[in-house]
């Protein structure tokens, strides 16, 4: 990332938060604080301004006398954030008067790394250990307990899902495994996202940000088709999102194909075609389109500029390299080694 800046703010009664520390610049940035620059007796304090500002308005309190301690690290977009950090033991609520005052019609994805927890919402609780996950709705009440642990949240606006509050409710306060298959691999692509860098890559944000997005969608999916409380609608933009994640994931095996995808989805080639027409692509030009755009941001990198083409495109992949370039040169109007030179500040394409 490039480009940093630090701003102090004051908190309650003018008490100073702990700086907050934003880099980046375009799609993606990147905010830490800490409390440890803040007095003893004012940490708490200092950390609940921040996040609920950062995250969604809550009601804190801490859970015990110990000194409390906190880091949080917010990384994504204007539309998607990940916040981690490690936090002392806390109870939280977002009351209906919170909710009529401020509603960022979003919906949290929370993750346990250490620690347990409690959550809350309508009818519905969940406790949680390490591993699991957790969703909730910013529209509804909800109380919320934490211990001392790392946790993570993943905010998401509700209209980058395709689902209606309705479907999404059952799910919402219920423990979602984290441990195994799709859950296990949102996990993963959650960690990663929220691993520290020295120094933090706009390029290993951005390219986690869409597969966060996918595997979530791909997760509620699973568990709502599993209770047969889709609609043939969104039975089929579930499926759309499930074989999009899924070819998101396998581009870079040679051997991904409509045919693979349809196997892996245990559906014919006929009715792969029929679900992905309604977003305009056939099968292989979904793989093809995806393809090739992760080999023009690799191009475009500055983090890459010592990978070859070939590489970069036997990543993705192409494992003809002369196709590819044909490929490349039909979609962005000219050979790859000529677009890196021009958008990826390198003096000499490099073949």
């Amino acid at each position: 990332m490039v480009g940093s800046s630090t701003v102090r703010r004051r908190g309650p009664r003018g008490k100073p938060n702990p700086p907050l520390r934003t880099k980046g610049q375009g799609r993606v940035r990147e905010t830490t604080f800490t409390t440890e620059e803040l007095p003893a007796g004012e940490r708490f304090e200092g950390w609940y301004e921040l996040a609920s500002r950062v995250l969604i308005p809550t009601h804190v309190r801490r859970d015990d006398t110990t000194e409390f301690q906190a880091s949080t690290l917010v990384r994504g977009s204007r539309a998607l954030q990940l916040a981690t950090g490690t936090v002392g033991a806390f109870s939280a609520e977002r009351t209906e008067k919170l909710i009529r005052r401020s509603d960022p019609e979003r919906y949290l994805l929370d993750v346990v790394r250490t620690g347990t927890g409690l959550v809350c919402q309508g009818s519905q609780e969940a406790y949680l250990n390490a591993g699991d996950l957790v969703l909730t709705d910013s529209s509804q009440p909800c109380r919320a307990r934490h211990e001392t642990g790392i946790h993570e949240s993943l905010v998401v606006p509700k209209a980058l899902l395709p689902f209606t509050a309705a479907q999404l409710a059952p799910l919402l306060a219920r423990r979602l495994d984290g441990d195994t298959g799709i859950g296990a691999v949102l996990s993963r692509c959650l960690y990663e996202l929220a691993r520290p860098r020295t120094p933090a890559r706009a390029a290993d944000i951005e390219r986690l940000l869409d597969p966060a997005l996918e595997l979530l969608t791909t997760l509620l999916a699973h568990e709502l088709d599993s209770q047969g409380t889709l609609t043939p609608k969104s039975q089929q933009q579930a499926l759309l999102a499930r074989i999009t994640s899924f070819v998101h994931q396998h581009l870079g095996d040679p051997g991904l194909c409509p045919r693979t995808v349809a196997h892996a989805h245990h559906i014919s080639l006929r009715r792969l075609q029929q679900v992905l027409a309604t977003s305009g692509l056939t099968p292989a030009a979904l793989i093809r389109t995806e393809r090739l755009h992760q080999c023009q941001r690799a191009l475009t990198d500055p983090a890459q500029t010592d990978r070859t083409i070939q590489s970069i495109a036997t990543r993705w992949g192409f494992t003809n390299h002369a196709h590819f370039t044909r490929l490349f040169r039909a979609t962005y109007g000219m050979p790859p080694g000529e677009y890196r030179a021009a958008h990826g500040g390198l003096g000499r394409p490099r073949e």
